[in-house]
């Protein structure tokens, strides 16, 4: 059985890839000097929950699950 593809707004999907992005920075980092990242890490994710999209109750975790899916195919897309 396949999913059908969810088109999210833009604003989100690249919200959701600066999110994996600065995880993967955090990730890199490793102990130490990580506040800055931290810091922009909350607000990014602040960003995302709190974004129109979310307020609409036929919006389940399986659209974030797909929302992450949809930000790492652009990551990789732009990284090729």
């Amino acid at each position: 059985m396949r999913m059908a593809r969810i088109d999210f707004p833009d604003d989100l999907l690249t919200t959701q890839t600066r999110v994996i992005r600065v995880y993967e920075a955090l990730a890199q980092q490793g102990r130490g000097g990580s506040t800055v990242l931290r810091r922009e890490l909350a607000r990014e994710l602040r960003l995302l929950y709190s974004h129109p999209y979310w307020s609409d109750s036929a919006h389940s975790y399986a659209d974030l699950v797909e929302l992450r899916r949809a930000a790492r195919a652009c990551a990789w897309r732009e990284a090729a």
